[in-house]
Parts: structure tokens; C-alpha cells; sequence
């Protein structure tokens, strides 16, 4: 089931929406997935946010090692001579 806030805060992205030039050539479906995205984007920057606090990420260069590791690819040094 939808929580209220929900419904109030796709209220609200309609109603922006509304005020563009954008809005007479959607469809309500097309509408509804544009918000959706939106509301996924914020939810994955809201976990972003939550692992930082956690502690619960790497430093860049770690994670690109590991990825260049992986597959096997070559990293670029970032040491300054």
C-alpha cells in the first residue's frame, strides 16, 4: 500500500510538473516512471548518505584497484613524482 507521504510528495512532482512546457507531451505513464525514477535515484543517494555515516565505504583508489584487479584492467598511478 502507498503511504501518505508518498502520495503527497507525487502530488507535489505533479503539480511542478504541470507548470512545464514538458507536461502536454507526456503521459500520465510516462509521468508516473519519470517519478519513479526520481524516487529510486533519491533512495539510492539516501543509502550513499547512510553508508558514509556508517562508516561502511573505501577510499576511491582502493575501490578502483580492486575493480582493475578483477578484470584485469590497469589502473593509472596517481603518485606525483
Amino acid at each position: 500500500m502507498t503511504e501518505p507521504n508518498e502520495l503527497q510528495e507525487f502530488s507535489d512532482f505533479i503539480g511542478k510538473l504541470l507548470n512545464t512546457e514538458a507536461a502536454a507531451r507526456l503521459s500520465p505513464q510516462q509521468a508516473l516512471a519519470i517519478w519513479r525514477d526520481e524516487q529510486d535515484t533519491l533512495a539510492a543517494i539516501r543509502e550513499g548518505l547512510a553508508d558514509v555515516e556508517a562508516e561502511r565505504t573505501i577510499p576511491a583508489d582502493i575501490a578502483l584497484r580492486r575493480l582493475a584487479d578483477k578484470y584485469g584492467l590497469e589502473v593509472p598511478s596517481s603518485e606525483k613524482s
